[in-house]
């Protein structure tokens, strides 16, 4: 395979990265799953082709960037996304204690 489609798959990954960081920045929650999708999509690209790939030494070091800033976009999506998905699961659970209630003592007299 061509080292020039391995690197530019790698750069998309970059680039759908940084999307998704102004994604989670603006609370566009429909956008962010968009773009998670696309970056599975290329993500199965890369896996496909890396492989196959022989890079020169400045080939390797520009896909080790690339790497490097799409697991600190990640992170920094991941650190952004973690006290959302913590209240997300406190309302689900809350939910759910609520319906097991009402399920176990469904309106009692005097509710």
């Amino acid at each position: 395979m061509n080292s020039n489609t391995t690197l530019g798959l790698y750069a998309s990954v970059v680039s759908i990265t940084e999307q998704m960081l102004a994604a989670t920045k603006a609370q566009d929650w429909d956008l962010l799953e968009k773009l998670e999708a696309d970056c599975a999509a290329c993500m199965t690209d890369v896996r496909s082709m890396d492989s196959k790939t022989r890079l020169t030494g400045d080939e390797l070091r520009q896909k080790i960037s690339y790497i490097e800033r799409i697991l600190a976009t990640d992170k920094e999506i991941r650190y952004l996304v973690e006290p959302w998905m913590v209240k997300l699961s406190g309302l689900i659970n809350s939910t759910g204690n609520k319906q097991k209630l009402h399920h176990a003592y469904g309106n009692s007299p005097g509710h």
